[in-house]
């Protein structure tokens, strides 16, 4: 599988193998994370998407009901003519349990609520005594006297709309377009394409390999938006799930209360519920606090897969994790510390450790890690390395890394070499182009390149040193004395 960008943020006519493990490294703001970005907004958008997309439709028409109902309520009373029992649709629209009775078959009680309504005779929408009513306009225009029949035809039109809306794009095409257009903007903030010399077309691609290869994704961007000229952006989902980790203080977060949607009338022009996109630390840390249960079977089959690489990480954090409504906590020898308490470097473990611990990752996985060894000593550093290259290994767990580090660098390519999936591991350098752009460059075939680069700004603080250490002075004097 490889991904291609053109012209997003800094990166210009770059494309980049996701097999396995990939490694990119490259100085400050040459838009390393970039990739990562991309890539976990892309999978994130379309992962159990249609699940989202009917909590979405859903979440719509509820919201329109919900303007409906107070539309109603002013012309309709049930009464000893007009008996709730003889419309139950009718009944749960302004009793307001529509979500509750129909919440599984919203395109059934529209159909069912407008063929109530036809029946419901003119004069029984008139409530006693009153000859007018007053009508809540849907458009937002105001509010004016109308006579019940007019009430009647309204409703019908505003139910026919919604049926309408119900049926809309049943393939999805729109509703996987706007949803990655949105998770683009998330992560970042709105600013996809280049800043400071904007193209007016930027493209992403991610396919597989070969030249049958399957497209997974293909989508232009103009005006940091997703090109809508009709046609699909996104033809099958690579992966099942996707986690990217660049903070390790997301352990740190107040607990997530994860709650149902509420309506809001003034969410009306779309189905799509912005709310629902979230920034991926949030989603993360949903993912290792959350416990998700596991059976006997998984369980054995974790236990079989994941002997190695527990090994590894118990060496470093051996203690268990205990989340409750006290607080949560990691557990060692009887001890009970805050995870807030933890080391830095214990919580990006940590991490890794629920991620696992939670059957999360796997073959259908894709992790994207940005600089975790940010806040690990040398030697963890090593043992991180060697952990990553076993999940590539053992759990088949799809990685891309990014990194600044000569000893992290230096530690995967011991590992991968020791592992043996060198055949699975692709390693890339930025290269800065004209116009402060940036292309990534593949050399798997001379990693020299990249120790080079790394060796360049050590050699150059070594010399500074040791000309403070010993002045050319001393030097002279010494030599004289001799």
């Amino acid at each position: 599988m490889q991904i291609k960008l053109n012209h997003v943020g800094l990166i210009k006519d770059s494309t980049i193998a996701l097999d396995g493990l990939t490694v990119i490294t490259g100085k400050n703001n040459s838009g390393k994370t970039t990739v990562g970005k991309t890539l976990y907004a892309l999978l994130d958008a379309v992962s159990n998407l249609r699940t989202k997309a009917r909590r979405d439709r859903s979440a719509y028409i509820l919201t329109r009901l919900d303007v409906l109902k107070d539309y109603l309520t002013n012309g309709i009373s049930f009464d000893g003519t007009l008996r709730p029992n003889d419309y139950p649709a009718l009944d749960a629209l302004l009793s307001g349990t529509v979500a509750e009775q129909f919440g599984q078959d919203l395109g059934e009680y529209l159909q069912m609520l407008r063929q109530e309504l036809v029946q419901v005779d003119s004069d029984l929408l008139r409530q006693i005594g009153v000859d007018n009513i007053l009508w809540i306009s849907l458009d937002g225009s105001g509010s004016q006297m109308v006579d019940p029949e007019r009430l009647r035809k309204d409703t019908l039109s505003s139910l026919d709309m919604l049926l309408e809306v119900w049926k809309k794009d049943p393939k999805l095409i729109d509703y996987a377009r706007e949803s990655i257009n949105q998770s683009l903007r998330v992560e970042f903030s709105g600013q996809i394409q280049p800043v400071r010399t904007p193209d007016p077309v930027s493209t992403v691609e991610l396919l597989g390999n070969g030249e049958a290869a399957p497209v997974y994704f293909r989508l232009s961007l103009i005006n940091n938006g997703v090109v809508n000229d009709g046609r699909p952006v996104f033809f099958r989902m690579p992966f099942k799930r996707v986690y990217m980790i660049d903070d390790p203080f997301i352990l740190d977060a107040p607990p997530v209360a994860v709650r149902p949607h509420r309506h809001n009338k003034k969410e009306l022009e779309t189905f799509f519920n912005p709310n629902r996109v979230q920034f991926h630390n949030r989603k993360l840390r949903q993912a290792v606090v959350n416990v998700r249960p596991v059976n006997v079977f998984e369980q054995t089959v974790l236990n079989d897969s994941l002997s190695s690489i527990k090994r590894q990480i118990d060496a470093i954090l051996p203690g268990t994790f205990e989340f409750s409504s006290e607080g949560e906590y990691y557990v060692e020898n009887g001890a009970k510390i805050q995870i807030s308490n933890l080391a830095t470097g214990s919580k990006m473990f940590s991490i890794i450790k629920l991620l696992l611990e939670r059957g999360r990752l796997d073959s259908a996985t894709m992790l994207i890690l940005d600089e975790p060894e940010a806040h690990l000593h040398p030697a963890w550093q090593n043992a991180f390395a060697e952990i990553i290259v076993l999940l590539v290994k053992e759990l088949k767990v799809n990685v891309v890394l990014t990194t600044h580090s000569p000893n992290f660098m230096l530690a995967l390519d011991a590992h991968m070499r020791k592992h043996d999936i060198i055949d699975q591991t692709n390693f890339y350098q930025t290269r800065t182009l004209e116009g402060s752009f940036v292309q990534y460059h593949c050399v798997n075939d001379d990693l020299g390149q990249i120790y080079d680069d790394f060796l360049q700004y050590l050699s150059e603080m070594k010399m500074l040193r040791d000309q403070y250490l010993c002045p050319y002075g001393e030097e002279e004097e010494e030599e004289e004395s001799e």
